[in-house]
């Protein structure tokens, strides 16, 4: 599994105002924090974390392949 990570500033700045997520839409931004770093208990727990701070949809996609065929020539 993969932990998709970035920092709780940017997942609070990106989530601000998405209506796609009915359990975010009556918290604040304190709660919102706390449900994060409560999820990342759970999210630490995944076989790869990839920090995605300052990197695109591509580099994020190109690290995930790039893991998955490292451990495609190791089994």
């Amino acid at each position: 599994s993969f932990w998709l990570n970035w920092s709780n500033q940017i997942l609070l700045e990106r989530l601000k105002n998405n209506k796609k997520r009915p359990l975010l839409l009556d918290l604040n931004e304190k709660e919102v924090s706390e449900l994060i770093n409560k999820r990342s208990k759970v999210y630490s727990k995944s076989n790869y974390k990839i920090n995605c701070d300052g990197l695109t949809k591509l580099e994020i996609v190109n690290k995930i392949i790039k893991i998955y065929e490292n451990k495609k020539n190791i089994s």
